[in-house]
């Protein structure tokens, strides 16, 4: 068997200039369309087009990621996009295809974080789809197909060096992996099995499970499974918008993955999007910073819309997150104490899907309990690294 050997751009840092990828077993998962890739450009491509793979298989929806750094920033299925998105990249009448609907809700989970992200799509890449990933500043993305006119939209951006990558569905993992870490080679079984929602959710502790938070739960844990651990989701009508990773404690990586979904629902506030007028002469990701400095208070704008906006005042703050509900949590590990439970119940959450297994799992319990949260172990634990 003769093995291709293909170069990099470069690996982790610039300075690591001698990089390259083959194939283990003889086949790559993928093949390059366009673009010459970097190291991190492969290992955010690779882990987010298994996120989406699997999450549709899960959900049966076509399902969109935004990588930033080996973790997703967002995720979600197709369905609504956030009103202050759409106006954001100016399409407020736009009729969105399901691809495209489904990476604006994924952008819209932590647009700031996902500034420069790679794209993931469990489905074929359309016209329309090419059209909004144009409008964003990205590295690439990775899908299973595009349609030549698709193509010919990517294929523009970025004075032509935008990375694109065409995904194989049909590709099989060896049944070991392998890397090596200063000189040492480890091993161990791959992976593969394939996230399944009635298994995942049959083991409901405390509550009654409700057949509409299903589906965020099980959306919440597959992107915890490749997410960096610790790691942790919030997920709301089909939108991850809340993501925790890797912090070495659990609660702290439940109050970032908290603050950001605050964050989500707080640049949706009424007065501001009433009042936040069009500005056509700043860039998108100026309107977006904008937007979330005066929804956290402090006022501090770039562009001539924003300047005569006033920022949330705290009982506005207040008021708007007492109507942030119905949000879903889950947990790559168990919950080892019931400060996680008393924090999710302050952004909304209804649902917590986690591993049992803690010393202190009673007392978990009856944290659910208190704040009426339905509390479900997995029958896995999901730890990335």
């Amino acid at each position: 068997m003769i093995t291709c050997v293909m170069l990099l751009r470069y690996g982790v840092n610039p300075h690591q200039a001698v990089a390259s990828y083959e194939a283990v077993g003889g086949r790559l998962p993928f093949e390059v369309v366009s673009g010459q890739p970097g190291y991190i450009n492969l290992l955010d491509a690779l882990n987010a087009w298994q996120l989406v793979r699997e999450a549709s298989l899960a959900t049966g929806m076509v399902t969109a990621a935004s990588f930033k750094h080996v973790s997703p920033a967002g995720v979600a299925t197709s369905g609504e996009v956030p009103d202050f998105i759409r106006r954001t990249y100016r399409l407020p009448d736009a009729d969105l295809t399901a691809p495209a609907s489904a990476y604006l809700r994924a952008r819209s989970s932590d647009p700031r974080s996902s500034y420069g992200d790679f794209i993931a799509l469990s489905d074929p890449v359309d016209e329309a789809t090419a059209r909004v990933i144009k409008l964003v500043v990205s590295d690439g993305i990775i899908a299973p197909d595009y349609s030549p006119a698709a193509l010919e939209v990517l294929q523009s951006k970025r004075r032509g060096s935008y990375l694109i990558i065409r995904s194989d569905p049909a590709y099989t993992p060896p049944r070991q992996e392998s890397r090596e870490v200063f000189g040492v080679r480890l091993t161990q079984t791959s992976d593969t099995e394939i996230l399944d929602p009635e298994a995942e959710l049959r083991d409901v502790i405390e509550g009654k499970l409700r057949d509409q938070w299903r589906l965020d739960l099980i959306l919440g844990l597959v992107t915890v499974k490749y997410t960096q651990s610790n790691s942790v989701a919030f997920a709301r009508s089909g939108q991850v918008i809340g993501i925790g990773a890797g912090q070495q404690s659990r609660i702290d990586c439940t109050r970032l993955a908290g603050a950001k979904t605050d964050n989500w629902w707080l640049v949706q506030h009424p007065r501001l999007a009433r009042e936040l007028a069009d500005d056509h002469d700043s860039t998108a990701q100026d309107r977006i910073n904008d937007l979330y400095s005066l929804a956290s208070g402090t006022g501090e704008v770039t562009t001539a819309a924003a300047a005569g906006v006033r920022p949330l005042t705290p009982a506005e703050r207040v008021d708007w997150l007492r109507d942030l509900r119905d949000v879903c949590f889950a947990s790559d590990g168990y919950i080892p104490f019931p400060d996680n439970i008393v924090e999710v119940s302050r952004h909304g959450a209804v649902a917590v899907a986690a591993p049992g297994g803690s010393i202190r799992d009673a007392e978990v319990r009856e944290a659910c309990r208190t704040h009426d949260i339905c509390l479900v172990y997995t029958p896995h634990r999901y730890f990335h690294h």
